[in-house]
C-alpha cells in the first residue's frame, strides 16, 4: 500500500455533490496512509459549455455551495479544496486572471497543510495548465471517461489540447475501461487497465439482509431498477418504451434529475422517481431490484466508459441488462446485452424468468475480485514502480536515438 506520500488530486466530480465517485473511493483509502488533498472541480468553461442546458442554475447553485467551504477535512489526512474560479475562458486576459487566481488558492492551500513534493492525480483536463506550478514526484494520469469529449467544456479545441498535454506528460496513465486502454496504450508507454471496484462486502451484506426500503413498501415486484445521477445521457425513450411494454413490471429510479425531459415517464404508473438517496441506502435500495439496468444513449463518451455501477450491481447478485457498453460485453455471459428498446424490454423479461442461481454466484464472484481495497493495492504497486523509474532514469538518463532520414 503507498504510504507516507503527498498526493493532490485534480478531481473530475465534486466530494459534496453526488454519491462517491470512483476518485472518492480511492483517495479515501489513500488518505489512509497518506496526506491528499483533493480539488474540487472548476471548470472555467462552465457558463459556455451549460448555459441553456436543464439543471444549469441548480449546477450553479450546487458549485456555489461547495466553493463557499473553501477547505475542509472531512476525515483523517483527507482534505477538500473548492477553489474559486472565473467560469468563462478563450479570452487571453480572462485565462491570465483565472490561473494567476486559482495559483495563489492552490499553492496557499498547500502551504496551508504541508503539501510538497506532491503526486499529482490527474483527472480533470483542466489541470493542465496547473502540474507545472508543482515539483512533482509523479504524475498520474486515471483515465476515468472519455474526457477529450466532455460535454460540459464549450471550447474543444482547447480540451482536445490540454488532454494531450496531460497525456504526453503524465509519468504513469491507468485506464478504466478496455475501450479506453485500447485507445491510449498505442499512444505511449506505462499504459495500464484498472476498471472501477466496489464496496464489495457492504453490497454483498445487504443483498444477503435483504432489508425492506420504505421508499418501497408501496411499490409492487417486480422491480427493475437504476440507480445513479439521472442526466440527457440516459436513454428515456428507450425507458418510456419498455415501462409501456412491461406494465406488470415496476421500474425504479433513484437519483437526482440534472438534465433530460423526465415528465413524460414519471406520469407512467409502473415509473417510480424516487430522487438521490444517500449511498448507505443505495445498497440497501439495490437489494431490493429484481433485475438492474444500464441504460444510456450510446455515445462515444459512453462506449468508452465504466459504469461505476455495474460491479455493484454484480456484488448483490442481481441480473442485469446493459445496452452494448464494450465494459460489459465481456460479461455477456452473466449480463443481458441488449442493441435496441425492443431487445432491451425482451431481455429485462428474460432475466426476471430465466436467470439462475449459478449465473447470480458467478456475478457475485466476479465483482468479488474487483474490491477497491484491492485496486488501490494495484494501483500503489503501479505509482511506486513509476517513482522507482522515475528516480533511476534521474541518475541514468537515457540518451533517446536519433531518428534515422531517408
Amino acid at each position: 500500500m503507498l504510504s507516507d506520500y503527498n498526493i493532490i488530486c485534480f478531481a473530475p466530480s465534486d466530494w459534496w455533490g453526488m454519491n462517491p465517485s470512483c476518485t472518492t473511493h480511492l483517495m479515501r483509502r489513500f488518505a489512509k496512509s497518506n496526506r491528499v488533498l483533493y480539488i474540487n472541480p472548476f471548470g472555467s468553461d462552465m457558463v459556455r459549455a451549460a448555459k441553456g442546458k436543464k439543471g444549469f442554475v441548480a449546477r450553479i447553485g450546487r458549485k456555489v455551495k461547495s466553493i463557499a467551504k473553501c477547505l475542509r477535512q472531512p476525515e483523517k489526512n483527507l482534505y477538500v479544496f473548492s477553489p474559486i474560479f472565473i467560469p468563462l475562458q478563450g479570452r487571453k486576459i480572462v485565462d491570465i486572471l483565472n490561473n494567476s487566481l486559482l495559483k495563489l488558492q492552490l499553492k496557499t492551500a498547500c502551504w496551508r497543510i504541508g503539501i510538497s513534493e506532491p503526486i499529482l492525480w490527474l483527472e480533470n483536463i483542466r489541470a493542465a495548465n496547473m502540474m507545472s506550478w508543482f515539483n512533482s514526484t509523479l504524475k498520474v494520469y486515471h483515465v476515468s471517461d472519455l474526457f477529450a469529449s466532455d460535454s460540459y467544456t464549450g471550447n474543444s479545441l482547447l480540451l482536445n489540447q490540454r488532454e494531450k498535454r496531460i497525456s504526453d506528460e503524465s509519468d504513469l496513465m491507468i485506464c478504466v475501461s478496455k475501450e479506453l486502454y485500447d485507445r491510449k496504450q498505442t499512444q505511449r508507454e506505462n499504459v495500464f487497465y484498472i476498471p472501477h471496484g466496489v464496496d464489495f462486502d457492504l453490497f454483498q451484506e445487504a443483498a444477503q439482509k435483504s432489508e425492506p426500503v420504505e421508499e418501497l413498501a408501496n411499490v409492487p415486484r417486480p422491480i427493475a431498477g437504476y440507480f445513479g445521477t439521472m442526466t440527457a445521457h440516459n436513454d428515456i425513450e428507450l425507458l418510456l418504451y419498455c415501462a409501456r411494454q412491461l406494465r406488470d413490471v415496476s421500474f425504479v429510479f433513484a437519483g437526482q434529475i440534472t438534465g433530460g425531459d423526465y415528465s413524460e415517464l414519471a406520469r407512467l404508473k409502473n415509473v417510480h422517481l424516487l430522487g438521490r438517496m444517500p449511498y448507505e441506502k443505495v445498497r440497501q435500495l439495490c437489494a431490493c431490484f429484481d433485475v438492474c439496468l444500464l441504460q444510456w444513449i450510446m455515445s462515444e463518451w459512453i462506449k468508452c466508459c465504466n459504469p461505476l455501477k455495474m460491479f455493484e450491481y454484480m456484488a448483490s447478485g442481481k441480473p442485469i441488462v446493459s445496452v452494448p457498453i464494450e465494459e460489459t460485453k465481456q460479461y455477456s455471459d452473466v449480463i443481458s446485452i441488449a442493441y435496441n428498446k425492443e431487445q432491451f424490454a425482451d431481455a429485462i423479461r428474460w432475466e426476471l424468468r430465466n436467470d439462475t442461481p449459478e449465473r447470480a454466484r458467478k456475478r457475485i464472484e466476479i465483482a468479488g475480485q474487483h474490491s477497491w481495497d484491492t485496486h488501490v493495492e494495484k494501483i500503489s504497486e503501479l505509482i511506486e514502480k513509476a517513482i522507482a523509474m522515475k528516480q533511476s532514469s534521474k541518475f541514468h538518463p537515457v540518451r533517446q536515438p536519433t531518428e534515422e532520414i531517408s
